[in-house]
């Protein structure tokens, strides 16, 4: 090794402050629309909207992101993670501060579906940071951490309804959201430049054996999405339903956010020791998932915690997993492949709030929860017919 690469490495920043910048920026990326659905109650009351168009907010944030994903992943193999990730919490701040200012539901709607724009970018840059920046024999745990962040970014939407929301008002929360996301964006470290394979890179997740493998994951991963991403959207809403007052649902949704986001690092942790078959760990957290959502769906204050903390726990706890599975598949173009399948993700993601709302309009918000169990079932079983 010569002189130069050994002071490059010595410039290396830690595998803590990678992940911290990692956590911080995909935070931020998915503050707009999680503390859009946090905030549910309050904006419904001073907006004038129901559940059928926070459905449909929801919806359109993650539609933007599954139309961009393809191309986010094609730029960030060319800009870099470190660029990537910049522009995408830069991206995400902007649109916080003008939510922040929104005086009509269609002003509100209108930026969160731009937000899905620099999350697309940040996503596929946060998993070329990890697998760059993280040791091989850590990345199960750096996957965890880069995911970890979601249900972070709705637990400190639970927080901020008693905290901020009812008490200095929900403008307030956009605006410190922003604020964040501004700091998050210039502390992105610097890492020497990754070798990449430009062939790899320019081929795409088709053309090759590996595509296969990529779709059932990607679709599988939408059906899965489509039932968790309605945990961060209606966990609130459901819960002064059955009976708590929207102060106590915020807390509530702060409890589901953290069983899944100590399940997400524990995964990760195993990930890494066992080496087990991730993709069949991932199956059994599904359809334990969906578990939670029928409980979620039984008219019982107390059933419905445990419901809440199971389908975090289990239900939304999976993609950390499922980011490192592809990361495995696709060692050579990690930005490229967890795009593809990011795809699905966010067209789940999308149609499972929007399909939600209307359900929960139409047969109520109990039928909707049994809903979406069966979307976790089918993506479990779907996972079972996936071959390395």
């Amino acid at each position: 090794m010569s002189v130069l690469d050994e002071e490059q490495l010595d410039r290396r920043p830690g595998t803590v402050r990678v992940l911290g910048s990692v956590a911080a920026v995909v935070t931020v990326g998915v503050f707009p629309v999680f503390l859009v659905g946090g905030l549910g109650v309050q904006l419904q009351r001073e907006l004038g909207f129901g559940a059928a168009l926070l459905g449909l907010a929801t919806a359109g944030f993650f539609c933007v992101a599954a139309l961009a994903s393809r191309s986010m992943g094609w730029v960030v193999e060319r800009i870099g993670s470190r660029l990537g990730m910049r522009l995408g919490a830069a991206g995400a701040a902007v649109c916080l501060f003008g939510m922040a200012a929104a005086q009509h539901s269609a002003w509100l709607v209108a930026l969160l579906w731009i937000a899905g724009l620099p999350n697309s970018l940040a996503q596929p840059a946060a998993n070329l940071l990890v697998t760059q920046g993280v040791p091989a024999n850590r990345r199960g745990m750096g996957f965890g951490v880069k995911q970890s962040s979601i249900p972070a970014a709705t637990l400190l939407a639970g927080v901020a309804v008693p905290a901020v929301a009812l008490t200095i008002g929900w403008r307030w929360v956009f605006v410190f959201a922003g604020l964040i996301g501004l700091l998050a964006a210039v502390t992105v470290p610097k890492l020497p430049a990754a070798e990449r394979s430009a062939k790899a890179a320019a081929s795409g997740a088709s053309g090759d054996s590996k595509f296969l493998p990529l779709l059932l994951i990607a679709v599988a991963g939408g059906l899965g999405s489509a039932a968790a991403n309605s945990l961060g959207s209606f966990v609130t809403t459901t819960a002064v339903d059955v009976g708590f007052s929207p102060a106590a649902a915020g807390l509530v949704l702060s409890l589901g956010s953290a069983a899944g986001l100590t399940i997400r690092l524990a995964a990760g942790v195993v990930a890494d020791r066992w080496n087990p078959d991730l993709l069949r760990l991932i199956t059994a957290m599904l359809l334990l998932g969906s578990v939670g959502y029928g409980l979620m769906a039984a008219d019982s204050t107390a059933l419905f915690l445990v419901g809440v903390s199971v389908g975090f726990g289990a239900g939304w706890a999976w993609p950390g997993l499922l980011n490192f599975a592809v990361a495995k598949i696709a060692p050579d173009r990690v930005a490229s492949a967890t795009s593809f399948t990011q795809t699905g993700i966010y067209f789940g993601g999308s149609a499972g709030p929007l399909l939600f709302g209307f359900c929960a309009e139409h047969v109520g918000l109990g039928a909707a929860w049994l809903a979406a169990g069966v979307a976790a079932v089918v993506a479990g079983v779907l996972l079972l017919f996936v071959r390395r």
